[in-house]
């Protein structure tokens, strides 16, 4: 089925707009020579892209730096957004095209890249069918939050740039990892009620719900997540204290402030994980970002459940 975006006609008149920039000289797009060996790519929407050299790839999304990183591509790299944490010089050593959900247009195509590599969820829309109407070729990326997702986002994007021997070798590597994993969790098999909380609005936590990478993980770890709604809201007291989780998951950048505001709420305080006071609290994309290094954050979430609070 053809992917067609929310607000189509929005689009439409951003990327007429777009085109008369660009006829107009307001905005310049590298040249991209093609040639009978460009290789055809299906990315995860169904759309056929030839890839092209693949020398200067702009990769949009941390799980894609992450997994370009460890195939050996980090050379062919010339621009990452700020979900891109790891490796940490991966911010250092390339420019910056903003944060994934937020991109320019114009800022990505100024860097002349000659790829796009980019996360299913990334966006805004209008911003990506800018992208996709240039020459410039346009790979979106699955960002389903599990197991094989892992293991096949590592087979495809090792096939797009040519390194599928590295990306056998990271797969075997993914695999044995997540039997670690199953193993702990033979051996401990006590299930916690864990919550995600992404942030505090107003002193109300935001908490992930069915659908999520946080739901997925938590999972993965061999928890239940209380939160039965898809996605992400934010609950009041009561809706707080009904849940009554075991622990609290957060990110690790956000955990001296979400945990100095649950402790202070009298509801939390009413639930097990209010009482024993357990908050666990990770590096945000290694948590969430399903690339090569979840079964280990897996296990140490898992390994964090089984700590007597």
């Amino acid at each position: 089925m053809a992917y067609k975006p929310a607000g189509h006609g929005r689009m439409e008149m951003g990327r007429r707009l777009f085109a008369c920039l660009l006829a107009g000289g307001v905005l310049t797009m590298p040249r991209i020579s093609r040639s009978a060996g460009d290789d055809l790519f299906t990315d995860c929407r169904g759309r056929q892209v030839k890839t092209g050299p693949a020398t200067r790839i702009a990769s949009i999304g941390g799980t894609i730096t992450e997994t370009l990183y460890a195939l050996g591509a980090d050379a062919r790299i010339i621009a990452v957004d700020i979900t891109s944490t790891w490796p940490a010089q991966a911010l250092r050593e390339k420019k910056s095209v903003g944060y994934m959900r937020a991109l320019s247009a114009e800022g990505i195509l100024s860097l002349q890249p000659d790829l796009i590599l980019a996360m299913n969820d990334c966006g805004p829309p209008q911003v990506l069918e800018q992208l996709m109407a240039t020459d410039v070729p346009v790979v979106f990326v699955d960002a389903t939050p599990s197991e094989n997702a892992i293991l096949a986002r590592t087979r495809f994007l090792a096939k797009l740039i040519h390194a599928q021997m590295a990306g056998d070798r990271i797969c075997a590597d993914i695999s044995r990892h997540f039997d670690m994993l199953s193993q702990w969790r033979a051996t401990h098999p006590e299930t916690k009620r864990v919550l995600f909380v992404m942030r505090m609005s107003n002193n109300r936590p935001m908490v992930a719900g069915t659908g999520t990478a946080a739901d997925a993980v938590i999972r993965l770890a061999g928890g239940t997540n209380p939160a039965t709604f898809e996605g992400y809201r934010i609950l009041d007291q009561e809706a707080l204290i009904g849940l009554r989780p075991d622990a609290v998951l957060t990110m690790e950048q956000d955990a001296p402030q979400v945990r100095a505001a649950l402790l202070a709420n009298a509801g939390f305080r009413l639930t097990p994980a209010g009482s024993s006071q357990t908050i666990i609290a990770m590096e945000g994309e290694r948590l969430l970002g399903f690339g090569p290094r979840t079964p280990d954050a897996a296990l140490e979430l898992a390994r964090h459940l089984s700590t007597p609070a």
